[in-house]
């Protein structure tokens, strides 16, 4: 609710708690002040009656008496208009009290102690009325304070109140006898006994004086504390008024009958109804108009039936019949009952934000639809162009088996080198897509990177020997044997850069180094590329990792290439979680560094052996082969690849003869091409898996490179697939391996049927 940048705070006003503190701080200035402001009257009180007791005693005891009284007086005012005060004002209270208390007690003996000094001078002589005359008049003073100060002025009193009685007990202790003492001073015990009733009297009216006066200030503060709370409840209703009025969003407030009692100018600006248009207005009659549709949407009237909030949107029409939508937010106010007295609804016109969702949202599926777009043409392109390409590298390698002169053999290289380079070539666009699309998936597997990466040098070697280069590795000792990442992707990478690294240099070499590092962020294989070639400036540094990019024009028309293996090559790292940099100098070489998380490798793991060299791969007689394939080229190809292997071989043009072919010829591997007509390879593999027959081994021949297709492949019930083109020695070197596993199976069966295998079975 866009109301206005103010948060409003009024300050709350003080608890009783607090103003009872105030009141008892008040009281104890009062009484500090006041007995300072008294003390010349009672020093003039104490030289009277000192000078009335010299008349009776000697000097120095009065002297003595003096000097008494004005000590006990003065520490007495002086502790109250210093620490007593500080302690009112800034400190703690009850300290201040105490303090005020114990200088009373104190100030108190005091005078006890100066009348005891005549008293106890003239012994059985002392006049009695005297003493109680004394202590009356420091009584008459202890009371004047003590609506103030309650427990100070009763601390005196209590001194004041038990001396006579002392006096006289002492007395009568030293004649022996009581009755002496009575019977010659009966109308001094009687006065003494009066004065003591009018002490009392006084006091207890004092007492009720003061009760009746605090409870009259009690009042008067509670009065202001009321009278404050009303002032700031006035001026918050003021600024809610303000806000509510001002507010960007309508504020409407109903009964419980849902009749509108007031909206704001912002509910005239949406809707177009005036204040005296909508004032007693049914609101869901005046903002559905004629629209029945509408006004059997009954969401708000059931929550406010029920006496409950509501929010969500809901659709009005407004004075000039459009249609808006509006975010309500409703909430009862309830009474002292708990019941409902009126509804308070803030709304705020959200068409145009449904009408920009609505759009992002035409948008959105627009951008989805073009990217699926996109991954189904690259798809088809891929599949399209990978096909005929098929047959052109498979031809090219055919025809170099042949008997050809030194000049048909230079023809038969160019077509092979151009078709490997223009495949080199589609694949980077297609993992270019899949990075893009964010559809690259990784395949993690337990390998031995020093194997992976010398192996991959060992495919770079030829094209450094051709220019006269050194390609090098060097694996330090701290590498590990065996992690588990994705090792495809680290081969095509170090093929990326060392492919870079060679096309770039053109004299000295290319080194490489594997390594290995440990940190916080966990283990990284580290691998680093440096050549001696024409290396980078600076400025395109930060360039070289985008699409389509080298460092300079001239780069692209002198060595060729699209730019995108680099970019590849980051976008990869960057899905395994790794890092790419590079450190250049213009002329002087560049050094690439790689780094790639790992997992450790499963335990179970052993290192693929390799096959022995010189052992030709030829499969065992007996193995019967089904191709299913639409495309006549690739038909005369595999036809051609498969045609000096001992094996019964079949052929099928589309997925409907696929089938038929599987049934009668029941084959023991079935290669399926995955768009066929009639029906797909997909659709042909669960008719196949669907049959009650001895299941062949079924392998996709896919053109299409995503992993979505391969693993749909899968689902289909297919067993492998292998990826168009397909050169000759890869097809027999996996068929010799799937015959070797066949052969392992059938024995296994053989033996668990206790009968012996028959050698070179198929």
């Amino acid at each position: 609710m866009n109301h206005a940048s103010t948060v409003f705070s009024p300050i709350a006003g003080p608890s009783a708690q607090e103003s009872e503190i105030r009141a008892r701080r008040k009281l104890l200035l009062a009484y500090a002040d006041e007995r300072v402001r008294r003390l010349p009257v009672r020093l003039a009180l104490y030289f009277i009656g000192c000078s009335i007791g010299y008349y009776a005693v000697e000097l120095l005891p009065v002297l003595l008496s003096l000097f008494i009284l004005l000590a006990g007086d003065t520490v007495d005012c002086l502790l109250l208009r210093t620490f007593v005060r500080r302690e009112a004002l800034v400190g703690s209270l009850q300290r201040g009290q105490r303090c005020a208390t114990l200088t009373s007690a104190l100030q108190g003996m005091s005078v006890v102690a100066g009348v005891s000094v005549y008293y106890f001078k003239l012994g059985d002589e002392a006049n009695i009325l005297f003493v109680i005359g004394a202590l009356g008049l420091g009584a008459v003073n202890a009371a004047i304070v003590l609506p103030k100060n309650p427990a100070a002025a009763f601390t005196r009193l209590s001194f004041y109140l038990m001396a006579p009685f002392i006096y006289v007990g002492l007395q009568a202790l030293w004649a022996k006898s009581w009755t002496p003492f009575v019977m010659m001073d009966v109308a001094g015990t009687m006065l003494v006994f009066c004065m003591l009733y009018m002490f009392l009297a006084f006091t207890k009216s004092g007492m009720s004086n003061f009760r009746i006066t605090q409870d009259l200030e009690r009042q008067k503060s509670e009065m202001k504390l009321m009278y404050a709370r009303m002032d700031r409840h006035q001026t918050e209703l003021q600024q809610l008024s303000l806000v509510a009025r001002h507010a960007n969003d309508s504020v409407i407030i109903t009964d419980r009958e849902r009749r509108i009692v007031w909206v704001n100018d912002a509910f005239t600006r949406v809707t177009g109804f005036s204040f005296a248009e909508a004032k007693g207005s049914i609101i869901a009659d005046l903002l559905t108009g004629a629209d029945h549709a509408l006004k059997a949407i009954n969401t708000i009237d059931l929550a406010v039936e029920a006496g409950q909030p509501f929010r969500g949107e809901v659709q009005n029409v407004t004075r000039d019949g459009r249609k808006i939508w509006l975010d309500v937010n409703l909430f009862p106010i309830r009474g002292l009952d708990g019941e409902p007295e009126f509804f308070v609804s803030i709304e705020r016109d959200v068409t145009e934000s449904r009408k920009l969702a609505e759009q992002m949202g035409k948008a959105r599926q627009a951008a989805e639809e073009g990217a699926r777009a996109k991954s189904e043409f690259l798809a088809n392109m891929s599949h399209e162009i990978r096909t005929p390409l098929t047959g052109v590298i498979g031809m090219a390698d055919l025809l170099s088996e042949t008997t050809l002169d030194s000049e048909q053999e230079r023809y038969a290289d160019t077509i092979r080198g151009s078709s490997q380079a223009l495949m080199a070539i589609i694949n980077d666009i297609l993992d270019l897509s899949k990075l893009d699309a964010g559809r690259m998936e990784l395949h993690p597997v337990s390998f031995a990177p020093r194997a992976c990466v010398q192996e991959t040098l060992d495919l770079l070697t030829p094209a450094a020997r051709s220019k006269g280069l050194e390609l090098t590795c060097h694996v330090d000792s701290t590498a590990p044997e065996f992690i588990k990442a994705d090792d495809g992707r680290l081969r095509q990478v170090v093929t990326n850069i060392v492919g870079n690294a060679i096309k770039f240099t053109e004299e000295g070499g290319v080194y490489l180094k594997l390594g290995h590092e440990v940190d916080a962020q966990g283990k990284r294989l580290i691998v680093e590329v440096t050549d001696t070639g024409i290396g980078i400036s600076r400025e395109n540094q930060a360039h070289i990792f985008d699409h389509f990019t080298q460092a300079e024009a001239a780069t692209t028309r002198k060595f060729g290439g699209t730019g995108l293996g680099l970019s590849i090559s980051k976008h990869i790292l960057d899905v395994m979680g790794g890092a790419i940099s590079v450190h250049s100098e213009e002329g002087e070489g560049a050094s690439f560094r790689m780094e790639v998380p790992y997992d450790e490798a499963d335990l179970s793991y052993e290192a693929p052996g390799k096959v022995a060299q010189g052992v030709p791969l030829t499969l065992v007689p007996g193995l019967r082969v089904l191709v299913a394939e639409d495309n006549k080229t690739n038909r005369f190809l595999l036809k051609k690849y498969l045609a000096d292997q001992p094996i019964d071989l079949a052929f099928a043009n589309d997925g409907v003869e696929a089938v038929e072919q599987v049934q009668s010829f029941v084959p023991d591997l079935v290669f399926m091409d995955m768009s066929m007509p009639r029906m797909s390879g997909l659709e042909a593999t669960r008719e196949i898996r669907g049959l009650e027959i001895p299941q062949p081994s079924i392998v996709a021949l896919t053109a299409h490179a995503f992993d979505e297709e391969m693993r749909a492949c899968l689902d289909a019930g297919m067993d492998d697939f292998l990826t168009k083109p397909i050169r000759k020695a890869a097809l027999i070197e996996w068929m010799v391996q799937f015959q070797q596993r066949l052969l392992d199976a059938r024995a296994t069966d053989l033996i668990e049927a206790g009968d012996p295998p028959v050698e070179g079975a198929a």
